[in-house]
């Protein structure tokens, strides 16, 4: 006789028990539910505009500086430190504010001055210009490029020619074909530097916010637009590679300078030292950060040499040692270009760079 057949007595004790689980996992399924279409209208309503600028105006709080932390990268000091001054600055929602750059950088000046008021050591006024930077550049540096067929129109292309010439095309064009260039008038036909069709080059290119991107690509042809134009047809490239971020802020700058050569010798221990020579020959500054900076003039002075510049920071002439990392002529003014980079730099002639740049003094 079968036990479990309908009507038997443990078939009645046991189909309550089926529907009791049964009724439990319905509920259970309707919680989670209810809870995920929660969830999506909380996300909904945080996404609003209205919502996001109501968050702005609000005190920030520290879990407001750890998901910025997530976002942008911060290390631990740096959270530390950021909290410091939006905790004693009164600072609105700094998640929600940290691209403002006007609103961000009136904050970090005035920490500055308070800080610079209670004379607090070159380490600790230049973290604060550090931390200043990453979020800078966490803005600034966000876009991406992948693949050449989403460069935008009207973007200036440089090719680094075999002479060391840097020549500048301009994106006239781009489709399934290729790209197509606006040759430079610098670019003669009878040019050395004139890729030949089939050729492989190098282009550098840079986004509005900044970050610069390089890509191999291979000569088309030439083209003769109906009104005399000069085109230059490049393949698509799928070699869009971002270029090294820079360790530091630069500056467009425009300062006289006077620099000169330098004697170098070695210590046992293999350290430089340096020693100015007499003569010193004009320049202009127009490009510095803490790191380096960007001379014009009219020597053609080769890379990898030091030389001694003295320029002004914060109104007063200082005096640097760097050395010459690329040297390039510059089309627009036919002048060469030196890039140099600071050596021997101390931290307090850094943080002098930096509260001039900045204009926080």
């Amino acid at each position: 006789m079968n036990l479990l057949q309908v009507g038997s007595p443990l078939a009645a004790r046991q189909n309550p028990l089926a529907y009791m689980i049964i009724l439990y996992l319905v509920i259970a399924v309707a919680v989670i539910f209810a809870f995920w279409i929660y969830l999506q209208l909380l996300k909904k309503k945080h996404s609003t505009p209205e919502w996001i600028e109501a968050q702005k105006t609000k005190a920030t709080e520290f879990k407001d500086i750890q998901k910025l932390a997530k976002k942008i990268g911060l290390n631990k000091e740096e959270i530390l430190l950021l909290w410091k001054i939006c905790r004693e600055n009164e600072v609105p929602n700094i998640f929600y504010n940290y691209s403002d750059d006007d609103l961000v950088d009136g904050i970090f000046k005035s920490a500055f001055r308070k800080m610079a008021q209670m004379r607090l050591s070159d380490r600790e006024l230049y973290e604060l210009f550090r931390l200043r930077f990453h979020i800078y550049k966490s803005v600034t540096y966000s876009g991406s490029v992948t693949s050449s067929s989403n460069i935008p129109l009207e973007t200036v292309l440089s090719y680094p020619s075999p002479s060391g010439f840097q020549y500048q095309f301009i994106l006239e064009k781009n489709d399934k074909n290729g790209l197509y260039l606006k040759i430079p008038e610098t670019l003669e036909e009878t040019s050395q530097d004139r890729p030949k069709p089939l050729d492989k080059i190098a282009l550098i290119f840079s986004l509005p916010n900044k970050q610069q991107f390089a890509l191999v690509t291979r000569v088309v042809q030439y083209l003769s637009q109906p009104d005399g134009e000069k085109q230059l047809l490049v393949t698509h490239s799928n070699t869009v590679c971002p270029q090294s971020r820079r360790t530091s802020r630069r500056f467009a700058v425009n300062r006289d300078c006077k620099f000169s050569a330098v004697e170098v010798s070695t210590s046992q221990s293999g350290e430089l030292s340096f020693k100015p020579k007499d003569k010193k020959y004009d320049g202009s500054v127009v490009d510095l950060s803490e790191g380096g900076c960007k001379i014009f003039t009219t020597l053609p002075i080769k890379q990898k040499q030091y030389l001694y510049m003295e320029f002004e920071v914060l109104g007063k002439t200082e005096g640097f040692y760097g050395q010459i990392a690329n040297t390039r002529t510059d089309l627009d003014t036919g002048l060469y270009s030196l890039h140099i980079g600071f050596k021997l730099l101390p931290l307090e002639t850094k943080v002098k760079i930096l509260t001039d740049l900045y204009d926080w003094s």
